[in-house]
């Protein structure tokens, strides 16, 4: 059996780093409304979603901030 059979491909990043990636990815697929990124927003970008319309709401799954579309979630609504 080969390494890369029991570890994968070599990418060149540890598997500690491919455990946070795999991680990441899992926390982006439980977002609500459409939210479906994991992001790094400074004070400034968080309060300039909200100001534009981003629920700036907190997922109860993940615990992370929330920026779906609030306008999109209320025409939904009125359908």
């Amino acid at each position: 059996m080969a390494f890369s059979d029991i570890f994968g491909p070599n990418t060149g990043k540890s598997i500690a780093t491919r455990r946070e990636e795999a991680v990441m990815k899992d926390k982006a697929n439980m977002g609500r409304e459409g939210d479906s990124m994991i992001v790094r927003a400074s004070p400034f970008t968080i309060k300039l979603l909200q100001d534009i319309g981003g629920a700036g709401s907190f997922n109860p799954e993940t615990g992370m901030l929330e920026f779906y579309g609030v306008d999109d979630k209320v025409k939904r609504m009125m359908r």
